[in-house]
């Protein structure tokens, strides 16, 4: 199984070599991943954003308003909560990500509706305000929503959550050299 801090590393390693891997795809005639340009560019305030879009939609799969499997929304919105996270230079540590984890029973938002006002709320203050390991704390609270309204038989798993996240990596050819730099677990 695959952990949220393989992923979240393997987006802070491809941070920190964004100009190298975008200078590799040039030299191949590859097209530059969309992924490197936004950490070259670092533009936190579309980082942001982009993570609400994708939470919006985990919102609207809890509340059975938005199609898509909550496995593809997760994986999402922990890659958009990332990249916003490396691009301010956090690390895994700094994110505290079991901790929060281990808070959750503190957050008194308990439904979609709820989770929905507050990621409105968190956007709107914008980038330069909002601190990373908000945006994993409302991701956080998404995955106890859908642990509450999904059957146990039925649902994923966070670890098998970063297992699809891992294998959509895997597709990618220029992420290769990334993903042996940053090991398993």
């Amino acid at each position: 199984m695959t952990s949220p801090k393989r992923i979240f590393c393997i987006y802070e390693y491809l941070c920190q070599y964004a100009e190298e891997v975008r200078d590799f795809q040039v030299a191949k005639g590859e097209k530059v991943s969309g992924t490197v340009n936004l950490m070259i560019s670092k533009d936190r305030e579309k980082l942001l954003q982009r993570w609400g879009e994708e939470m919006d939609e985990i919102c609207g799969v809890l509340d059975g308003t938005h199609d898509d499997p909550y496995i593809l929304e997760a994986t999402q919105c922990f890659y958009w909560a990332s990249l916003f996270s490396v691009t301010a230079d956090y690390s895994w540590d700094d994110i505290a990500f079991y901790d929060l984890r281990r808070d959750l029973n503190k957050a008194a938002i308990e439904d979609p509706a709820g989770l929905t006002e507050a990621v409105q709320r968190l956007v709107a203050l914008g980038a330069e305000k909002v601190k990373p390991q908000k945006l994993f704390m409302l991701w956080l609270i998404a995955d106890r929503i859908y642990r509450d309204v999904t059957p146990r038989d039925k649902q994923w798993s966070i670890d098998q959550i970063m297992d699809a996240d891992l294998a959509d990596m895997k597709k990618r050819e220029y992420l290769g050299p990334v993903l042996k730099a940053v090991p398993e677990e």
